[in-house]
């Protein structure tokens, strides 16, 4: 049983690192639609590259352990997290309809997710 939640913590913590670096990098790009202070301040925007590009690293490190090492669940893991967290910003931030297009590529990217995580 430790194990196994040994694993599911190492899915846990990449994944919420990866949500953290997708709302920081969401807003490092769109922000500037946002609010004028970062149009204003895009060279200190530069400084949270850094932490961001950390954060990053280490979200690969513990999502690619917990898939025993193998890239491509990582991979499609994170794109299809990426597509659901644009999709909630873009929405909360600028109202940006869902169209069923849209439903219909979450639904997908959420399968995805969950078929990364439940078979192994």
């Amino acid at each position: 049983v430790y194990i196994e939640r040994n694993w599911t913590m190492k899915l846990v913590i990449g994944i919420s690192l990866l949500l953290m670096v997708y709302v920081i990098g969401w807003h490092q790009l769109h922000g500037q639609f946002i609010h004028p202070w970062f149009k204003k301040n895009e060279f200190y925007l530069l400084f949270l590259s850094i932490p961001v590009t950390y954060l990053s690293i280490k979200s690969v490190k513990y999502i690619n352990e917990y898939f025993n090492g193998q890239m491509w669940p990582n991979r499609i893991l994170t794109f299809s997290v990426g597509l659901i967290m644009f999709t909630i910003l873009s929405f909360f931030h600028f109202e940006e309809k869902v169209t069923i297009k849209t439903c219909t590529l979450i639904g997908l990217a959420s399968i995805i997710v969950l078929l990364q995580i439940l078979w192994k």
